[in-house]
């Protein structure tokens, strides 16, 4: 076996042993698959944000935040990557029942949906943005930007909705803004920052989250890798 997915097995063991009850109650939200710069995560009922690293589990209602010219990736038990681009914050909000719910506060982060059950919202200051598809940008700053590579994305909030498809996006001003009409995305709008996550070894993290599988809820899905091969995922992710 590699001696680094021991190390990491060994490493997680410990972790679950050390903590405490309460906390080993909670279910596992994401693993964390790349850190690059300084992420740091603040854990539900803690008053401070400390340093997280790659391996680390992200439970419900956790706060994640990259800095400057830093950035992070995670891969949620439902089957989908996030790449958190710098100076970023959004948690992993326990609200989500039918579709896993991030709340991005503000920064940016892309998705990719690793299989065809994945499903994803991001709830934004300005609209919520649910995800059916592969590749999606979406970017709150004065602005709430949605930039769709493949797949769908409806962009909602109280005021009105768009529904954006592979090279659309909109922009969104404000919780007092309905969403701008969708628009066909130009060569110079598309966003390339999400290249320079490069996570080396998905098949180590796979591995993570199929020996935390609740063997009472069966799930068998392919997972298409960055590299264009094509994984069976059985199981999902369970109390730690």
């Amino acid at each position: 076996m590699n001696k680094k997915l021991i190390a990491a097995a060994v490493m997680l063991l410990a972790a679950a042993a050390a903590a405490p009850a309460a906390f080993c109650e909670q279910k596992i939200a994401a693993v964390v698959v790349y850190i690059a710069g300084d992420v740091q995560v603040k854990r539900v009922g803690q008053k401070s944000f400390a340093p997280i690293v790659v391996n680390d589990m992200l439970y419900p209602g956790d706060n994640l935040k990259t800095a400057a010219s830093s950035r992070a990736s995670l891969v949620t038990k439902g089957g989908a990557e996030v790449r958190l681009n710098e100076n970023s914050t959004f948690e992993m909000s326990p609200e989500g029942k039918v579709r896993e719910l991030l709340k991005l506060s503000v920064g940016q982060l892309w998705t990719r949906m690793l299989h065809k059950m994945a499903k994803l919202n991001v709830r934004t200051p300005s609209a919520v943005c649910a995800i059916r598809g592969t590749e999606a940008d979406i970017e709150q700053r004065s602005l709430l930007t949605v930039k769709v590579y493949e797949g769908h994305v409806d962009v909602q909030n109280s005021l009105g909705k768009q529904s954006l498809k592979a090279g659309q996006m909109t922009t969104v001003a404000g919780a007092n803004a309905a969403p701008e009409a969708a628009k066909k995305m130009t060569g110079t709008e598309a966003g390339n920052w999400q290249d320079d996550v490069k996570v080396g070894d998905y098949d180590k993290f796979i591995k993570l989250l199929k020996e935390s599988a609740d063997s009472g809820k069966a799930l068998k899905t392919s997972v298409r890798m960055p590299d264009g091969s094509v994984k069976t995922l059985e199981g999902g992710l369970k109390k730690k």
